[in-house]
């Protein structure tokens, strides 16, 4: 398998988890729904908003252009991670091909369904390769590159 990773969303998590492949050697594509954010990260080569203690690895790039994210996995055999919301994780997930292994960082429930993530993955991309990432670790450790643990969990297990 391709080592091609896209990360949707560049808040805190998404950011973290983006700096941390990318400097493991993985080809990582950030993506952020704001076109100005990425230009502000893109000549600053941090995260000003969310991790400005934390550099961007000169591997890693940035896109507003959600389509040419995907692609940057998808094309690739590779995974996307989703880092928004969890508002926002049906409307992601609708919008990324059955094919695309995806995992998703979002915690909590959906607000009006009070589904949680999986429950919405089910419903959304039934026959999808998709999973969770989580972990009792905070966002700039990660992006720092500091000790610390995550579980992957999915029913699917490649």
């Amino acid at each position: 398998m391709s080592r091609h990773l896209t990360v949707l969303g560049a808040g805190a998590w998404g950011t973290a988890l983006a700096i941390s492949a990318a400097r493991q050697g993985v080809a990582v594509q950030l993506w952020a729904r704001d076109a100005a954010q990425v230009a502000e990260m893109q000549a600053q080569r941090c995260n000003t908003r969310y991790l400005p203690e934390a550099a961007f690895p000169d591997s890693l790039a940035l896109t507003a252009d959600f389509d040419a994210a995907v692609a940057h996995a998808h094309g690739q055999g590779g995974l996307v991670i989703v880092g928004t919301p969890m508002a926002a994780l049906a409307d992601i997930l609708q919008r990324l091909p059955e094919q695309v292994a995806t995992l998703w960082l979002c915690k909590g429930f959906e607000k009006g369904t009070g589904r949680l993530g999986h429950e919405i993955a089910r419903a959304v991309r039934p026959q999808a390769r998709s999973g969770v990432l989580s972990g009792p670790s905070f966002a700039k450790e990660v992006a720092l590159g500091q000790p610390t643990a995550l579980v992957a969990a999915s029913t699917d297990n490649a």
